[in-house]
């Protein structure tokens, strides 16, 4: 895995921020082979970048497809979230792979919001799987507002869902 050689406490002078992304990441077992670490590595390179002026953002895929997600139904992917401080995360479609109660379970149990901002759950009219559609951070000084959005095609990949059960808002 590469890693950025300065750190957000080295950008914080100057008023920038580091925003550390992350998406599409399904084990934390440690392989044999590169690249091996698992999610200790992950978090360890995450630990290396961050100070207050950095954002981690998660864009979704992270409770399923594993091994042992079929098992745990992605509640393996709780504590790594958590300790590696994501400040706000986007739901991926493999996120809802067991269903809308499990997300909304999982996702209570993390310490950040997720977000959907252009599919509203016809039943509720709020968003899918409860949730939020705008989160604000406050990083060295600035406010930032984020959202997230998918594409319409997202809603195919989704197996849980009638596509015929939400509404999709064009973001264009």
């Amino acid at each position: 895995m590469p890693l950025l050689t300065e750190n957000c406490e080295q950008q914080s002078s100057n008023g920038s921020i580091t925003i550390i992304h992350f998406n599409d990441c399904y084990n934390v077992e440690p392989a044999s082979t590169e690249p091996c670490g698992g999610a200790a590595r992950f978090k360890c390179a995450v630990d290396t970048l961050y100070d207050e002026n950095c954002m981690v953002l998660f864009s979704g895929d992270i409770l399923s497809p594993s091994i042992m997600s079929t098992f745990t139904k992605g509640e393996q992917m709780i504590a790594v979230l958590n300790e590696c401080r994501v400040d706000c995360a986007v739901y991926g479609n493999h996120d809802f792979d067991f269903g809308v109660e499990n997300l909304v379970s999982v996702a209570k149990q993390t310490t950040f919001p997720w977000l959907i901002s252009n599919v509203v759950d016809n039943e509720t009219n709020r968003p899918l799987a409860e949730g939020k559609i705008t989160h604000i951070l406050q990083r060295n000084g600035k406010k930032f507002g984020l959202i997230g959005l998918v594409e319409e095609e997202w809603l195919a990949t989704l197996a849980t869902i009638d596509k015929e059960d939400v509404t999709y808002y064009d973001f264009v």
